[in-house]
């Protein structure tokens, strides 16, 4: 396998490959570097590396020298490793899947929940059409953690600028949170949600992720006909989509006093130079 990165060095370049709960993810090298450059990496960044794959997997290959082949667990190309490191971020994995070493397709959503988030197994998953896969995907899913990787060794302190998608547990945590602690009208709080992260109720997530996350993202679910949070009565839903459309409503309201604000400064600003 030819190796782009000629300077590279173990030491210098760390992207720990565990997940939002500090899980390590797992892998299985289909093909390596005589030198097993892949394995001593992956294992130095605290992965999990198998002889063979399991629930939640990923398995790594060069696209066209390989002939592994699993009908429900497809494998990735090993690039994806390298540009985990490069960019500090888990990149969509749909666009390094070796697509002949599978029948089944997945969306980004699925292979994280199962690999990166761990609350699926691929066998769980039910594949989905080429057209499905690629009829776009949202980009909120995915929100700076603000991780900070400052020593070889992993502690909790040291998670910050490692971007990893919101799991659905983590939305779950999110709303639960609010309904017990009746903060559907403080949404748009600043200090509620930095009640929230001081509570943990996302671990490594800050306030201004947490808050951004329910505001774009969570609030659409909240509002559609089939939202993923089944545990809320008709009654709290209810309130929570009401609490949504007061935040909206005071940000027009503050947007329309500051307009009437400006144009009375403005018409006292016009006086004042007519009259000199």
């Amino acid at each position: 396998m030819d190796i782009t990165w000629t300077d590279f060095h173990l030491d210098e370049n760390i992207f720990y490959f565990h997940n939002a709960d500090l899980k390590s993810l797992t892998f299985v090298l289909d093909s390596d570097t005589k030198d097993n450059f892949y394995l001593n990496l992956l294992t130095k960044s605290l992965a999990n590396v198998l002889d063979a794959p399991n629930d939640h997997s990923m398995v790594l290959a060069v696209p066209g020298k390989t002939n592994y082949f699993h009908p429900k667990i497809p494998a990735f190309d090993v690039k994806y490793i390298d540009n985990c490191i490069k960019i500090n971020d888990f990149p969509d994995p749909t666009k390094y899947l070796i697509k002949n070493t599978s029948t089944a397709n997945y969306t980004k959503d699925q292979i994280f929940d199962c690999w990166l988030h761990q609350n699926q197994s691929w066998s769980d998953l039910v594949s989905v059409s080429e057209n499905q896969k690629n009829s776009g995907e949202d980009s909120d899913d995915i929100f700076s953690i603000n991780l900070h990787l400052a020593t070889t060794s992993l502690s909790g302190s040291s998670l910050k600028n490692t971007r990893i998608p919101y799991s659905h547990k983590e939305d779950v945590s999110i709303v639960k949170y609010i309904i017990k602690n009746k903060y559907a009208f403080n949404v748009n709080v600043v200090s509620m949600w930095q009640r929230m992260e001081h509570d943990n109720v996302c671990k490594y997530r800050s306030w201004q992720s947490m808050k951004q996350r329910y505001l774009k993202h969570i609030k659409n679910d909240l509002n559609s006909k089939k939202h993923s949070f089944p545990f809320l009565t008709p009654k709290k839903l209810q309130i929570l989509q009401q609490g949504l459309r007061y935040g909206k409503k005071k940000n027009i309201d503050r947007e329309a006093i500051k307009l009437r604000c400006n144009k009375t400064r403005n018409f006292y600003g016009s006086t004042t130079d007519s009259s000199s």
